[in-house]
């Protein structure tokens, strides 16, 4: 209900790491409302735009957009606009938001709803359902975006997830969740992906693959000097692409969601590669607990053939279970709303669906 940005919600700030003393901001999101906060660690990077060296600083957001700053002083080194957004005086929401110059990673407009309003980035909403993309677990959640200095570019991992969002009253109750909305899913919508090599000079897309399962909650890639971007999917595929053009030169099928980041290692002048695949609920990944290293001596083949293990299973279809169950018990407060996401407010992502 407090009007204003809501300063330092959604910002990368820069503080004095010996005194704490503050120097710079950039608020990605004003006034949030869509739970568009920043959670994928922010890159540094040097780098020459227009014949300059310069100094930079750049985080991949949920809204899909990747924002890229000059770190000495938190101004954008490519451009972004202040463009005026849609309204809501309930929510004495921001009269403009910032808009970075270049592509965004994923869709910002909902895939159409019956019967409920259907918005894009921004659209606000009050007591009426709305459908708005991406969602507050849409474009880059967790994940890590690497940065090759080779390349130039960025590696984002997104998610395509259209969300239903929705204020409602709910009486407050000590020990209790108190969120007063939900951004649900919208029915019939799959939640997608995509992995984009998005260019640090021009904010514009490299290339793109698009996946059939979310990628912005998992582990992110490693980008190496020989070239490759070492990628896991949710799928449990682990992958090593052209960090140059997007190919994908191998492939290799580990059983469980790899949605942990790969790590490059030397041990007596012999180069290995090691990720962890035990999934992971954002991504709704099948769980286990195996570590696979590899070497160009490595014997050892993949868990099955490519074909993927079933994904919405492990700890994913069990958040989604306990969410509904505990939707039809009053005391849990959910107030018999089927389907409210049961950790959403007070736990952060845990369980999203």
């Amino acid at each position: 209900m407090r009007e204003g940005d809501n300063l330092f919600s959604a910002s990368i700030m820069a503080l004095k790491a010996k005194t704490g003393e503050y120097v710079w901001h950039f608020q990605e999101v004003h006034h949030d409302i869509w739970d568009y906060d920043g959670a994928s660690p922010v890159v540094l990077f040097d780098t020459v735009i227009d014949g300059q060296p310069r100094k930079g600083i750049a985080e991949a957001g949920k809204t899909g957009w990747v924002y890229i700053l000059d770190r000495t002083d938190g101004k954008p080194l490519i451009g972004i606009d202040e463009r005026p957004v849609p309204q809501e005086p309930h929510q004495k929401t921001a009269k403009t938001q910032p808009y970075p110059r270049g592509d965004a990673t994923v869709p910002q407009c909902a895939n159409p709803q019956p019967d409920i309003k259907n918005g894009c980035i921004f659209e606000p909403f009050w007591d009426e359902p709305v459908a708005v993309q991406p969602s507050g677990h849409g474009g880059t959640n967790w994940s890590p975006m690497p940065y090759s200095p080779d390349t130039g570019y960025f590696y984002v991992p997104g998610t395509i997830r259209t969300g239903v969002f929705e204020r409602f009253a709910r009486e407050y109750r000590r020990g209790g969740i108190y969120t007063r909305g939900s951004q649900l899913v919208a029915l019939g919508v799959p939640v997608t992906g995509t992995f984009t090599a998005i260019d640090s000079k021009t904010n514009k897309i490299a290339w793109q693959h698009k996946t059939p399962y979310r990628m912005g909650g998992g582990g992110g890639s490693t980008a190496t000097a020989g070239g490759l971007l070492l990628r896991g999917d949710p799928d449990g595929n682990f992958l090593a692409i052209d960090g140059r053009t997007g190919e994908i030169l191998w492939k290799f099928q580990t059983g469980f969601g790899a949605d942990a980041p790969p790590v490059v290692y030397e041990v007596d002048g012999v180069e290995y590669i090691a990720i962890f695949t035990g999934g992971n609920s954002i991504q709704q990944s099948a769980t286990g607990d195996a570590v696979w290293a590899f070497s160009l001596r490595g014997e050892l083949g993949p868990a099955w053939p490519p074909t993927p293990p079933p994904t919405n299973t492990g700890l994913g279809l069990y958040w989604r279970l306990r969410s509904a169950l505990l939707s039809l018990w009053e005391g849990g407060g959910y107030h018999k709303r089927i389907g409210e996401p049961s950790g959403q407010g007070a736990h952060g992502d845990r369980g999203d669906r």
